[in-house]
């Protein structure tokens, strides 16, 4: 009887370690999973980027990353420009150039660029983070309901002219409607091109321009980097978005 009894308590030890075990074995019920986001790519980043409010300002704010390795962007008043580059992984490097320090009501979508050190895509929605991991912005393409109609289209082909402040100097600017525009800004002829940007105002291709030396002349008018129209006044922006003069609408060519 002892060899049985010895037998049966054996089976029973057995048995409750398997109970045991398949217990402590049981798998884990599963936890809902987080958003997932993806890294972002060269691919992904590139394009014209935008917030979902909007801001009384003059521009819409925005981010604009071209595949050659250069941003643009602006806060609603002031611009900016400058390098990108992105690994695989998303991480995020950037370089950007000077900027004006105008009020504005608007979001500062250069500075956070410039803040972030990565960037996350989920499909839709382009999310900018900074070096704490902190998501500091969620920006989206504009839908085509979303792009301004450009200002003043009654008046942009034809001829612009100003006077240098303080001098009888004219200044003139002829834009054209094959996008091609030709200029003196009192002392040098200039040539260049322009076209719409998405925000509805005027962009300049860089400037070619004479070498001629003036002497009291401020050239301020080959600076040109954009426009903004208003009617008939043209307001000429650097690169940088700073204002640096207007011209009158005087008339088709």
């Amino acid at each position: 009887m002892s060899t049985l009894r010895a037998l049966a308590l054996a089976l029973l030890g057995a048995a409750a370690l398997a109970v045991s075990v398949t217990a402590c074995s049981s798998p884990v019920a599963p936890t809902p999973d987080a958003p997932q986001y993806t890294p972002a790519s060269p691919t992904t980043l590139a394009g014209h980027w935008i917030v979902s409010d909007s801001y009384n300002s003059p521009d819409q704010p925005f981010l604009t990353f071209e595949h050659d390795g250069t941003w643009t962007g602006s806060d609603g008043c002031n611009n900016a420009t400058g390098t990108w580059s992105m690994d695989t992984a998303g991480a995020l490097t950037t370089t950007s150039g000077p900027m004006t320090r105008i009020y504005c009501d608007g979001a500062p979508l250069p500075m956070y660029l410039i803040d972030a050190v990565s960037a996350r895509y989920d499909g839709t929605n382009l999310t900018l983070i900074d070096h704490d991991g902190k998501e500091l912005v969620s920006l989206h393409h504009p839908a085509s309901t979303e792009t301004p109609v450009p200002q003043g289209t009654d008046n942009v082909t034809g001829l612009w002219t100003g006077v240098e402040n303080g001098r009888q100097r004219l200044l003139q600017l002829q834009m054209n409607d094959d996008g091609t525009v030709k200029g003196n800004d009192g002392c040098n002829d200039f040539t260049s091109t322009w076209r719409f940007a998405e925000d509805g105002s005027v962009s300049f291709s860089k400037l070619a321009i004479t070498s001629r030396t003036c002497d009291g002349v401020v050239t301020w008018l080959s600076g040109a980097a954009s426009a903004v129209l208003d009617g008939t006044t043209m307001v000429i922006r650097s690169q940088y978005g700073a204002q640096l003069g207007t011209l009158t609408y005087h008339g088709p060519a």
